[in-house]
């Protein structure tokens, strides 16, 4: 997104073109590909029919035996956590983390096929998020960590939260089979659960305006972009539309997380971080940075791989960078 002084209030004409030749986000897509294996996966009322425990534990067992017989099979996983932690004293737990790593990502999806249980989830911090000023705006900033719906919970204790959605989730077709109906999921119980889905190219106008009515709005934290930030003990490269937007809104920041807890979960809200506190906009998107490096850094194997598809270019135990290395 853009949240850049100035040019908050412009859109081009080609994004003006863009945007009204694609469908309402809200419109339901059919899926392509119908095989019977797929439907169960991708069905609430299957994932009805097994206890939640026994369908964790039983990924957990086949993961965990898949990665024994092919040790390759985490390969990926370890080059993330690598990166994750490397360089901090989480580094000697390596093997492990890469192989919960792998457990998460599976553990993860199951629940997002099973949004009654994160809609139930405890909002621990809401006293926090009760005593900012009435009339000023929120921005939750929460990065790609543990269920792809695990804030689901949120929009049901604060009200409507606007989101921004990239163009996979209005885009007139769907991927074909499993992954096709992943992204059904997310924008089907998205839209039940109070959040309102914005395409992230033209999401500047309007979170601002959302923003400035005193409204809320969810960003992701951990975006590849320019600006150099200190996060997990190495410099990671974010863009800095959360703060920036914050800073022209006169908006108030929620670090925000969906945290694991014994064999459970709960939405988590961080003390809110207040742009007038700050000289500038990066002063602001470090502060930030550190507060989600304390929360990640809890169990580091739920956070998103930052070598995943629209992720860094590359990214080392020491940098993260959005520019492939030379």
């Amino acid at each position: 997104m853009r949240a850049v002084r100035g040019e908050t209030d412009r859109m081009t004409i080609q994004e003006a073109a863009d945007i009204r030749a694609l469908p309402d986000i809200s419109t339901p897509r059919t899926v392509p590909g119908k095989g019977l294996v797929t439907r169960l996966r991708a069905s609430e009322t299957a994932h009805r029919l097994v206890p939640a425990p026994v369908a964790l534990a039983g990924l957990d067992l086949a993961h965990r035996l898949a990665a024994a017989r092919r040790p390759e099979r985490l390969v990926a996983s370890r080059a993330a956590m690598a990166a994750v932690v490397g360089g901090t004293p989480q580094e000697a737990d390596l093997d492990e983390l890469a192989l919960r790593h792998l457990c998460a990502a599976a553990r993860g999806w199951e629940l997002s096929w099973r949004p009654w249980l994160l809609e139930r989830l405890p909002v621990e911090g809401l006293d926090r998020y009760r005593e900012i000023e009435p009339g000023r705006g929120v921005v939750f900033s929460s990065p790609h960590y543990g269920p792809p719906l695990g804030l689901l919970t949120l929009s049901r204790a604060v009200g409507t939260i606007d989101t921004a959605v990239g163009e996979h989730m209005a885009a007139a077709d769907v991927p074909a089979g499993y992954n096709g109906h992943q992204i059904e999921q997310l924008r089907r119980v998205m839209l039940r659960s109070g959040y309102r889905p914005v395409r992230a190219a033209s999401s500047a106008r309007e979170f601002t305006r959302t923003l400035r009515g005193g409204g809320r709005v969810l960003l992701s934290f951990d975006v590849p972009g320019t600006v150099p930030v200190q996060f997990l003990g190495k410099t990671v490269e974010l863009k800095n539309g959360a703060a920036r937007l914050a800073e022209h809104t006169d908006s108030v920041i929620v670090p925000t997380l969906a945290l694991p807890r014994g064999r459970g979960w709960y939405v988590h809200l961080d003390d809110p971080i207040d742009p007038r506190r700050f000289p500038s906009w990066r002063e602001l998107l470090q502060a930030v940075a550190d507060v989600q490096t304390r929360l990640v850094q809890r169990a580091p194997e739920h956070l998103e791989s930052p070598l995943r598809a629209g992720g860094w270019a590359t990214a080392t135990a020491t940098r993260w960078s959005a520019r492939a290395a030379r």
